[in-house]
């Protein structure tokens, strides 16, 4: 991918450890870590019925320039569009073979 596709803006988010609601529950929390710019590769959603609601699912190839910060994102952390709030759960990672960029296998409209 050529730097002049990655015109996104992405957070990558860290998850902390879960805090009181104030009700008797635990809410995760997620601390921002790093900003990166970053290209969009949406591959074919799929719709699945649960709690008899239809609920979208898009795969989304994200990909950002290859640092230390962006080797160290796991398939715990989140990555959030800064312009639209999009939220993708990341499934994999993967390093190109020139080691130029990370490849982020993520999915939006699923749960955390």
């Amino acid at each position: 991918m050529a730097a002049g596709k990655l015109i996104e803006r992405v957070t990558f988010r860290s998850p902390t450890e879960p805090v009181s609601d104030g009700q008797g529950g635990m809410v995760d929390g997620w601390n921002d870590e790093f900003t990166y710019r970053a290209g969009y590769q949406r591959l074919r959603g799929s719709e699945t019925v649960q709690a008899a609601r239809l609920a979208g699912r898009q795969p989304t190839v994200i990909t950002v320039r290859s640092s230390a910060d962006s080797r160290r994102v796991d398939t715990d952390w989140s990555i959030v569009d800064t312009r639209t709030g999009e939220t993708f759960n990341i499934r994999s990672r993967e390093i190109t073979p020139d080691r130029q960029y990370v490849q982020f296998l993520a999915e939006s409209g699923v749960a955390v």
